[in-house]
């Protein structure tokens, strides 16, 4: 388990580009060269490697698999933004606007907001979107590829990477 977290710790990091047209790309074009925002692009072509690694156990194979579906992440972070809620708000607003995404569910409370936002054909889910926006920070991230909302909420428990944490609640947050 831990060559698949190293793996993954690496991935997450590894910047490289993708085109992708729709409302996300826009808002991280928008932002590309700000450097008040940390910018993390993760290919096709790396998810493509886990493909060649052999899971020991259950546990790895189904993280595995997830991984192998998955076609790219995108993620956007400001970790300490002038207004973090007018960028939540504005980030909704934009994606909210293309008519592709679909809210899956919204988490509020008095530190922070969460919204979780999908585009599908049919019974396949091709993107996940989280917009993050609290008191200190900002995060915006963009999942897609075949994806699997419990297989990515135990990858989430597995990767130690900002912002992944919230993607536990997609399947009620039970630790397993």
């Amino acid at each position: 388990m831990k060559k698949i977290s190293i793996i993954a710790i690496a991935m997450i990091w590894s910047v490289s580009t993708m085109a992708q047209d729709n409302a996300i790309s826009k808002y991280f074009a928008k932002h590309v060269s700000d450097t008040a925002f940390t910018k993390v692009t993760v290919t096709s072509k790396m998810f493509s490697l886990f493909t060649e690694i052999e899971g020991e156990d259950e546990a790895e194979k189904e993280v595995l698999e997830a991984l192998s579906k998955l076609k790219g992440i995108k993620v956007l972070i400001n970790e300490e933004p002038k207004d973090p809620a007018t960028l939540y708000s504005n980030a909704v607003t934009t994606i909210s606007k293309d008519k592709g995404y679909e809210e899956l569910m919204s988490v509020e409370d008095g530190d922070e907001n969460v919204k979780f936002m999908i585009r599908d054909k049919g019974s396949i889910i091709n993107e996940l979107l989280m917009i993050v926006g609290g008191k200190e920070e900002f995060l915006i991230m963009s999942l897609f590829g075949e994806i699997d909302l419990k297989q990515i909420a135990k990858l989430s428990r597995i990767m130690k990477m900002k912002g992944m944490d919230h993607l536990k609640v997609l399947d009620g947050g039970d630790d397993e």
